[in-house]
């Protein structure tokens, strides 16, 4: 079974993970709140939890927000890193540099194995369960894979109060 038909029972049992607790003090929209530096870090929280749910854990998980240019003066990207180091259990034989799942908020998805790049046809706000069949596809296959995103793909049920920060980012400055 594919990791999206799954999602509905992970839905169930990582109810609270990656989600507003609704005990802070800013008003959230859809389980993010707008005002904070790191709108994302709930996305990311919902990944890692779609992930080790899967059976496919990250060694290193890394979210945050850099600047193209020496002096940090380019655009404002917040990311968020999924690592697989050389080795990992869960990777196939041939992958001998590891494997990376990257996300950027001006880039989208895409999965790196070394120096070698596959940006992701999903959504920029994809739903955490098709990542994971992303992951689980880049796992077995590494660089050939051919991930086709299944028609009417799902987004991350929280993805429109990512928009709504990622919109107020954009209008602060936050992006050229």
């Amino acid at each position: 079974m594919r990791a999206i038909e799954e999602s509905a029972a992970v839905a169930a049992t990582v109810e609270g993970i990656g989600k507003d607790t609704g005990d802070g003090s800013q008003s959230s929209a859809g389980g993010v709140h707008p005002a904070q530096p790191f709108p994302h870090l709930p996305y990311g929280d919902a990944l890692h939890a779609e992930l080790t749910l899967a059976g496919l854990a990250p060694d290193v998980m890394a979210a945050g927000v850099r600047a193209e240019g020496p002096y940090g003066e380019g655009p404002r990207e917040l990311f968020l890193r999924a690592e697989w180091l050389p080795g990992h259990e869960d990777l196939a034989a041939p992958h001998e540099a590891g494997m990376v799942l990257q996300w950027s908020h001006l880039t989208g998805w895409s999965l790196l194995f070394g120096d070698d790049l596959v940006v992701l046809d999903v959504d920029d706000l994809a739903a955490p369960a098709l990542l994971t069949d992303a992951v689980l596809e880049g796992a077995v296959h590494g660089i050939g894979m051919r991930y086709l995103p299944p028609e009417g793909a799902a987004r991350w049920e929280h993805a429109r109060g990512l928009d709504v920060a990622l919109d107020a980012l954009a209008v602060l400055g936050g992006e050229s």
